[in-house]
């Protein structure tokens, strides 16, 4: 399955897009030739439109359209890992039934994905805050893993440079320190390739733990969204290392550009990645 992130909708009608603009988005969304998207709230604020209404818009028009929801992603729950004072408030976890009660209208999405952003810190952190902030990042996903996981759903981050855990390897230390390999990775190829991560050993160090994807490119040191094949990675070897890993999930193809160019840029991204899985 091809589909396609919720940078879409931002790139055709700005964060502030509405559950009414994903219904719209998605007629143009099948035109192109896409099986998936992605749902998402950008804003906490605009939780309650997902939640009066706006769901079963989309669900209804998704059906018409035979379009399947492939993740969900919190958009918005970044700030509540973004500094200490949010980091240790309840932020996240209030939110997370509304979430769920969302999802819970589109039967095909399994997927509720929550980013981990730059965390900042005001003035110098020593090591015992260091130590208390990861400890509190440990037990916040903790039971927001549990809420997840007891409401049938999986759990994945995305991780973006700068994330209080650190890249892949701090995932890895997260999933250690929970005891669990449940918790999933959203894998953004922009992201980890903007942090310097080896790109191509990221599917073998995780396997089944990817569950699903943002495929985007840059040239390795601003964290841009451009089409796949714009930028410097490759990306026959990063197909290829999912397909070894045993990648299930839906290659979904995240662009950021301006309006008038997101018809020509997210076709010629789905052709560009259509081509490569097929070899």
């Amino acid at each position: 399955m091809i589909g396609l992130s919720p940078a879409y909708f931002i790139s055709r009608f700005t964060d502030e897009f509405t559950p009414s603009d994903v219904a719209v988005g998605l007629t143009q969304i099948s035109e192109m030739g896409f099986n998936g998207f992605q749902l998402e709230v950008y804003h906490r604020r605009n939780l309650k439109l997902w939640m009066e209404g706006g769901s079963q818009e989309v669900r209804q028009r998704a059906e018409d359209l035979d379009l399947k929801p492939t993740q969900f992603v919190a958009h918005f729950m970044l700030a509540a890992f973004a500094n200490p004072e949010d980091l240790m408030s309840d932020l996240s976890l209030v939110e997370m039934q509304s979430v769920i009660d969302i999802v819970g209208h589109f039967e095909a999405c399994r997927i509720i994905t929550v980013p981990l952003g730059g965390f900042e810190t005001n003035g110098d952190a020593d090591p015992r805050d260091y130590r208390a902030y990861f400890s509190r990042c440990v037990e916040k996903i903790g039971r927001l893993l549990e809420m997840v996981e007891a409401a049938g759903y999986r759990l994945a981050l995305e991780i973006m440079p700068s994330a209080l855990i650190g890249g892949i390897d701090g995932f890895m230390r997260l999933c250690d320190h929970l005891d669990t390999r449940s918790l999933g990775l959203n894998f953004d190829t922009g992201h980890a390739w903007a942090a310097k991560e080896n790109l191509y050993l990221i599917p073998a160090k995780l396997g089944r733990q990817i569950l699903g994807t943002h495929l985007c490119d840059n040239f390795g040191h601003e964290n841009l969204s451009l089409p796949p094949g714009a930028g410097s990675i490759d990306w026959p070897r990063v197909m290829a290392g999912l397909n070894a890993a045993g990648y299930q999930g839906s290659y979904d193809i995240e662009i950021v550009c301006r309006p008038e160019a997101v018809r020509r840029q997210y076709s010629e991204g789905r052709s560009f990645i259509e081509k490569i899985i097929t070899v």
